[in-house]
């Protein structure tokens, strides 16, 4: 977590700007390509029957989207696509 690297200096050993720490675009695109790799990963793993076990992850998927919505970035349509599937086999 990103309160690891409050303190001073551990920021630097770590590799990263001392807090406050601007999110820049290539940031917001690899959280993009994250979500869209961990929802495409699930995607070809699990079966409709079975994507009931996934919750906790499509609910980390959508903080994950709406995050990108308050940055300003559109998620992957992939991603949208996934998690509509995955709320299709839970009703």
């Amino acid at each position: 977590m990103l309160t690891n690297f409050t303190q001073k200096g551990k920021a630097k050993e770590n590799g990263m700007k001392e807090p406050p720490y601007t999110l820049t675009e290539e940031d917001k695109k690899l959280i993009g390509d994250l979500l869209l790799e961990l929802c495409v990963e699930l995607d070809m793993h699990y079966d409709d029957t079975d994507m009931h076990a996934l919750k906790s992850s499509f609910e980390l998927i959508g903080k994950g989207v709406a995050l990108l919505g308050r940055l300003s970035v559109t998620a992957h349509p992939d991603i949208n696509a996934i998690q509509s599937r995955y709320n299709r086999s839970n009703q």
